[in-house]
């Protein structure tokens, strides 16, 4: 055993000597990896919106932020070198910097430079004119004849203007400038050049106006020929934010480079259309509030829409639209309106372009969107996800929620009601699990929903509010898409926020609460109609005749409070069964709630027998409705339905006398 001992101790000693060894002689590896890892990468720097510094110093861009995804990759570290894109192009062939941005391709740049295997997006060039030029004009190729047009030296947009301007008939002179981009936008100011052919969203829309597009292509990364173990990395770093991300690219493009865009501007013909026509007429829905309503104090529009349309209104760069609220009960009467002409579009409206085609209208890009959220009674909570028949009221006169439905949830039943009031009672009193509604419209139900045991779940979509129009006029369809097209998302988000929160402050809860007082007034809570009915049913009820000795015979009065419950309820009377000892029960009442849940008709159950009407049911149920009835027991269980497996809490006891029991069911 000592022996043993030693040598396991001299293994031991030898194998730590050997692993100490084997680091030493990796260690230098080791180090010179990590250097390699954080390699620096010297890289060029334009200004524009690949490449942005604010005020403070911060960069940012669509280069800078993919540069720094490819970083999060590789390693790198990033040396920025500044200069104008065409002096930059020359350094990297030069070997000055090792990394250049939006570069598209071409076999004479292919001979000097190595381009990335992906694109890292795809451009629009645009003609840019001054703002106040009103001698060119798209409609009209024409008024680019003779004029100079500016275009950065040595870049593929010449290529593609000249193509252009060969198939439209345009001659017009290149200017090729080797400045930076304010020097650019500076001669084109001074009247040096007549138009400047750059991309999409490279400056301030302030400066120059996109007057149309001439052409579009991929752009790359590109390194110097040198450095192909570079490319080896990129490469290998933008297949992996691919496949993080497939859509990458064009979220990219949309942050940084949708900024400039033509539909900014009207066209001739659009102007003269507002200039016949006069304001816009936007027919709203009345009491829709954070996103439109009447406002009762001023008759004026209010809502998340009032925001938009004056941000709208001063969007379009060339001309001031202007709009005519014109306030209708629901979407649905506004939508009969602009058919009849008294308004030129309406808002909200939530249609596919093929539910726009069937009902002859045309639906806008989307002014909002909004999270949709379900209300549910509390009691459903955990289990509302996992049923299999879900039954939504919907607002007859809001066909909104109805395509809603149809796009996302098309194996709910729909059934109807008047108003969002009458739906929210469908749900609380269970005619309805649910009511579809946005996540900003909550405010407006909330103290109804904490009254009756109502609250919300997530449905995880969200549904856009978009303008319609008539299918005839598309001159308007063309004005409203680009005026919807201004208006910034942090401006509808802001405006939903203001009167969302507007309405938990008092005014809009208060009013809607006041419209709901009555039906709130009349309903009964639960747990006190439980109680109640508890009370005054459980027992023996005599009839007054005879002394107060002979039993009465229950009417239907007698279980009115059961109507309006949540849950199923059924009342029975329990007798033996004909030439049997055994026990059966008639159905002599039931409430709405059993007759949804069992889809069947009261004429089809009353007066019939449990056994024979359900012959599966297991005799325990029969055991269950004799000890209540007869016995004077309360029973709380939990049922299986041996058919479907469902599973229910079950609870039973004495109505009215002996002989008679009520029966509730609550899914488990």
């Amino acid at each position: 055993m000592h022996v043993s001992v030693w040598g396991w101790r001299i293994q031991r000693t030898a194998l730590l000597l050997s692993l100490l060894l084997l680091a030493t002689l990796l260690l230098p590896i080791a180090t010179a990896r990590a250097q390699e890892s954080g390699k620096i990468v010297r890289v060029g720097w334009y200004d524009s919106q690949f490449n942005v510094m604010d005020e403070l110093g911060r960069r940012s861009g669509y280069a800078y932020d993919y540069q720094q995804k490819i970083a999060a990759y590789t390693g790198w570290s990033y040396e920025y070198v500044e200069g104008s894109w065409s002096d930059l192009l020359q350094m990297l062939q030069d070997g000055k910097i090792d990394l250049l941005s939006d570069v598209s391709y071409t076999d004479e740049r292919a001979e000097h430079m190595l381009y990335s295997s992906l694109p890292m997006g795809a451009e629009e060039y645009y003609l840019f004119a001054t703002p106040g030029n009103e001698e060119i004009t798209p409609e009209d190729y024409s008024t680019f004849n003779g004029k100079k047009v500016g275009a950065n030296k040595g870049s593929i947009q010449i290529g593609y203007f000249r193509e252009w301007a060969a198939n439209n008939g345009v001659q017009a002179e290149i200017v090729e400038l080797t400045g930076k981009e304010e020097d650019n936008l500076e001669a084109l100011a001074q009247g040096k050049i007549d138009l400047y052919l750059s991309l999409d969203g490279f400056f301030d829309k302030g400066s120059a106006m996109p007057v149309c597009r001439i052409g579009v292509s991929d752009f790359y990364f590109v390194v110097n020929k040198s450095h192909p173990d570079l490319l080896a990395e990129l490469n290998s770093a933008m297949n992996r934010v691919q496949d993080e991300n497939q859509y990458y690219n064009q979220q990219l493009y949309a942050k940084y480079l949708q900024t400039s865009s033509v539909n900014s501007y009207l066209n001739a013909n659009e102007r003269t259309w507002l200039a016949d026509h006069g304001p816009i007429r936007v027919g709203y829905q009345d009491n829709y509030l954070a996103f439109c309503a009447k406002d009762p104090a001023t008759g004026e529009l209010t809502g998340a829409l009032k925001d938009c349309l004056n941000a709208a209104s001063e969007g379009i760069e060339n001309t001031k639209l202007e709009f005519e609220p014109v306030c209708y009960p629901t979407s649905a009467a506004a939508m009969e309106a602009m058919k009849a002409g008294e308004v030129d579009c309406v808002f909200p409206v939530n249609l596919t372009d093929y539910d726009g085609e069937v009902k002859d209208v045309f639906i806008t890009p989307a002014l909002m969107r909004t999270d949709m959220s379900a209300v549910i009674r509390v009691s459903d909570k955990r289990s509302f996800a996992s049923k299999e028949r879900i039954t939504v009221a919907v607002n007859a006169d809001n066909p909104n929620y109805d395509m809603f439905l149809l796009d996302h949830f098309p194996e709910w039943r729909a059934i109807y009601f008047s108003d969002t009031q009458a739906c929210l009672e469908a749900v609380a009193d269970g005619r309805a699990d649910c009511l579809l509604i946005s996540h900003y419209r909550y405010n407006n139900i909330s103290d109804f929903c904490e009254k009756h045991g109502l609250t919300t779940w997530s449905t995880g979509v969200e549904l856009d509010y978009c303008l319609a129009v008539r299918r005839q006029d598309t001159t308007l369809y063309s004005i409203l898409s680009k005026a919807t097209g201004t208006v910034p998302p942090s401006t509808v988000g802001a405006a939903l926020t203001k009167y969302y929160t507007d309405e938990a402050g008092g005014n809009g809860t208060a009013d809607f609460v006041n419209q709901v007082l009555p039906s709130i007034a009349a309903f009964v809570p639960i747990v006190i109609a439980l109680a109640v009915l508890f009370v005054l049913l459980r027992g023996v009820w005599l009839d007054r005749k005879g002394g107060g000795k002979r039993q009465r015979i229950p009417v239907k009065e007698d279980f009115a409070l059961f109507d309006d419950m949540p849950i199923s309820c059924s009342v029975y009377h329990v007798t033996h069964a004909e030439h049997s000892e055994l026990y059966d029960a008639e159905i002599i009442y039931v409430n709405r709630r059993f007759l949804e849940f069992g889809e069947i008709a009261k004429e089809a159950v009353l007066g019939h027998h449990v056994r024979e009407m359900y012959p599966y049911i297991e005799e325990e149920w029969f055991e269950y409705a004799k000890r209540a009835a007869l016995g004077g027991e309360t029973i709380e269980s939990e049922y299986t339905d041996p058919l479907n497996g469902h599973k229910f809490q079950f609870k039973i006891w004495q109505v009215v006398g002996p002989e008679y029991c009520a029966a509730t069911y609550r899914e488990a």
